[in-house]
């Protein structure tokens, strides 16, 4: 376990006895690790909705940073390899700037 505090993504659905949200999303901070991230967004949503929580169900849980941004923008998390979207995101942008000139 590394001593550096991470920032995480966690998109999930919250279930409690009266409502519940689907398709949620959030970013935790200053977490050692995933399940740390996962516990403080737990202790939240108790906090939130105090005895009407039951459970939380965790859809994926990434970690930001520097790395995420690069995952976000080009959604290939291997820079060195442009991937098939780098691709059709350039022949696109060379389809509608034909387009446009005629």
């Amino acid at each position: 376990m590394s001593d550096r505090l991470r920032s995480y993504r966690i998109k999930y659905d919250l279930h409690c006895k009266l409502q519940n949200f689907f398709g949620k999303e959030i970013v935790v901070k200053n977490c050692y690790s995933e399940v740390h991230a996962k516990y403080k967004l737990g202790a939240y949503c108790e906090k939130k909705c105090g005895a009407d929580f039951d459970f939380i169900t965790f859809k994926s849980v990434t970690e930001e940073g520097f790395e995420g941004l690069f995952n976000d923008i080009f959604g290939n998390p291997d820079t060195f390899n442009c991937g098939s979207k780098t691709e059709d995101l350039y022949t696109n942008l060379l389809k509608n700037l034909k387009n446009k000139k005629k």
